[in-house]
């Protein structure tokens, strides 16, 4: 799988502006920074006039994490994580709950994959092993820990986090989107390709037409030596990604385990005519 440069713009609508009750605060620097972080949201994010009343905001309240947050988040866009990132430690020192946000673009943005890992393994350890969800809700974010440490390389470990979350989730009859995928790719990695399968398979069930799932199938199959399986899986993969079904993407960053059609094709053409 191809890695495409990230480019620098959102991906997703995450970190949405938060409303904040100002009430909550009984002193004045906080109350004073909160109200005029309310007024700064009003304007387009990024916008002059909103970045200058997030100014004015941390000039009465240096340590106000919401206008932290939120004047980092056009500098993320931008691609000037330097600044993003001065803005997020500033949040996460005022408070450890923006750890989420921040180990989450680290993963997602920058793939710094053990400072995001140090981020969530944190807020894990402050939580109690609920670390909450990524910005854009798609992830606990125990697999978001799971998957830097495939990507480290770390395979016992990232099982580990990902077994925990999914049984987990199991008990309350609701597994994310893509766990099952990842928890497969995550097998195959490890060269355990009948527990793949069966990852692949649940994965199957719970989104029966999702292309990338498929080609994961053909690569297990492959492994074990089993050409005619793997070649149905590939052709079901580009069926599904070419006409009845839906692939993993997103405009502008590559997701985990996002397969292209290329890496479909080139499969298929090993097995020639």
């Amino acid at each position: 799988m191809r890695y495409f440069i990230l480019l620098l713009l959102f991906c997703t609508p995450a970190l949405l502006k938060a409303q904040t009750n100002c009430d909550l605060y009984t002193d004045k620097a906080h109350k004073n920074a909160c109200l005029l972080y309310q007024q700064a949201i009003e304007y387009n994010q990024g916008s002059r006039e909103s970045q200058l009343l997030f100014q004015r905001s941390l000039q009465a309240c240096p340590t106000f994490g919401p206008s932290l947050h939120e004047m980092s988040v056009p500098y993320l866009k931008q691609g000037d994580f330097y600044n993003w990132k001065q803005l997020m430690d500033r949040a996460v020192n005022a408070d450890p709950k923006w750890l989420a946000d921040r180990g989450w673009c680290l993963f997602k943005f920058l793939r710094d994959y053990q400072n995001s890992f140090n981020d969530l393994k944190r807020l894990y350890d402050i939580a109690k092993g609920q670390p909450g969800y990524s910005s854009d809700g798609d992830y606990d974010l125990r697999i978001i820990m799971a998957l830097n440490q495939r990507y480290m390389g770390n395979y016992n470990l990232s099982l580990k986090y990902f077994k925990e979350c999914i049984a987990d989730h199991e008990k309350k009859n609701w597994v994310g989107l893509y766990d099952y995928l990842h928890l497969g790719v995550t097998h195959l990695l490890a060269q355990d390709y009948k527990g793949a399968i069966a990852d692949l398979q649940r994965e199957t069930k719970k989104y029966e037409k999702l292309a990338d799932t498929y080609y994961y199938l053909g690569l297990c199959y492959k492994k074990m030596g089993q050409p005619k399986k793997a070649k149905e899986q590939f052709i079901k993969a580009k069926t599904l990604f070419t006409k009845t079904g839906y692939h993993r993407n997103d405009p502008y960053c590559e997701e985990p385990d996002q397969v292209y059609l290329s890496d479909i094709e080139r499969e298929l053409g090993k097995f020639g005519r």
